[in-house]
């Protein structure tokens, strides 16, 4: 090779193909001490890698740092599914609801866990551009489970094929069917429950389709706030609050204002029936299943009105932590994170 063909692209795909061998050779002489021992550390890796004087058998301090982000638990894992193959996913033979046409940068996906709130999206949604993917109840904790055994969950092997993507070593995010993929829950203990499931399944297995931006949580309002034929949908107690005094300013209000500290009450015994306050209405939302298709659309699906948060990733290697304590097989790291952050949260659903 000439020097002129020396280029920093080729040294770059040069740099990458040595990586790759370093990763492989690396994980295949790992896999091999498992299947014979059942157990993988540092010890037993670089005995072996003494005794077979290759080059090419890097560290084991340097695959879990160049690889793994300094993740030995995902090492493990790595060298626990290797071999694994995703050879061919079944179609369900349930009909799913999926719909989409195909035009580039404009499908939306909902993944819409609970019945109601499936039935409303599905009845609400505007089927030129959006599609609905029912997920009935919560799906496999994929931080403690292989990947074979993911497989086996019909929830996610229907939410594989609607993506379009494949998994694992055949993922390509190029043949994501969806520009926005919405995770949409009940505002409860069991829709955050369900969210962060699934938040774990796309961290493990479709990383690229958060780095993307493509992943979003949807975000119903708190409070339906009326006055005659005037509605407004607002996300917090201070907006309602803001809404409430806006109202009262329009009309004059004869009834004397209940205090603060009734009106809260009143909310939150009132439920979905809501309460009247001077004129003015007020129901609180627990959940998007309360909503009829009519009001889940225009609050939270209709592209014109509705609140999405985009999943983003700051600190790859901090996310990778909070997964592994919250999600992962160890207890103790579990009720230590409970017991310091305890004080830190709002509105407990108990």
């Amino acid at each position: 090779m000439t020097k002129k063909q020396w280029t920093q692209e080729f040294r770059h795909e040069r740099k990458e193909a040595y990586s790759q061998t370093y990763l492989r050779k690396a994980l295949e002489s790992l896999f091999g001490i498992y299947q014979k021992d059942k157990i993988i550390n540092k010890e037993t890796y670089n005995r072996v890698r003494k005794s077979k004087n290759d080059k090419s058998l890097i560290k084991y301090e340097t695959i879990c740092n160049r690889f793994f982000d300094g993740s030995e638990k995902r090492l493990k894992e790595a060298v626990m599914n290797f071999n694994h193959r995703v050879k061919e996913i079944i179609p369900l033979t349930e009909r799913i609801d999926v719909y989409d046409i195909e035009v580039s940068g404009t499908h939306n996906f909902g993944l819409a866990s609970g019945v109601f709130v499936h039935n409303s999206a599905k009845q609400g949604r505007d089927r030129n551009f959006q599609a609905i993917l029912p997920l009935r109840g919560k799906i496999l904790n994929v931080e403690k489970a292989r990947l074979d055994k993911a497989l086996t969950s019909k929830e996610i092997r229907a939410l594989i094929i609607a993506l379009g993507t494949a998994i694992a070593d055949s993922f390509d995010i190029s043949k994501l069917r969806y520009h926005r993929i919405i995770i949409m829950t009940d505002a409860d203990v069991d829709g955050a429950h369900i969210r962060t499931l699934l938040l774990t399944l796309f961290f493990r297995y479709f990383l690229p389709i958060i780095e993307a931006g493509n992943l979003y949580i949807a975000q119903p309002p708190l409070y339906r706030v009326s006055r005659g034929k005037e509605i407004r949908y607002v996300y917090s107690d201070a907006e309602k609050d803001e809404v409430i005094s806006e109202f009262k300013k329009q009309k004059a209000v004869k009834a004397a204002a209940r205090s603060a500290k009734e009106n809260k009450r009143l909310i939150e015994e009132g439920g979905e029936e809501g309460e009247k306050i001077s004129g003015v209405n007020i129901q609180r939302y627990k959940g998007l299943g309360e909503m009829n298709p009519e009001q889940l659309w225009e609050t939270t699906m209709d592209p014109q009105n509705r609140v999405l948060k985009q999943v983003k990733i700051e600190d790859a290697k901090e996310a990778d932590k909070i997964f592994d304590i919250l999600m992962g097989d160890e207890v103790a790291p579990r009720k230590r994170f409970i017991q310091t952050h305890a004080k830190k949260v709002k509105n407990l659903d108990i």
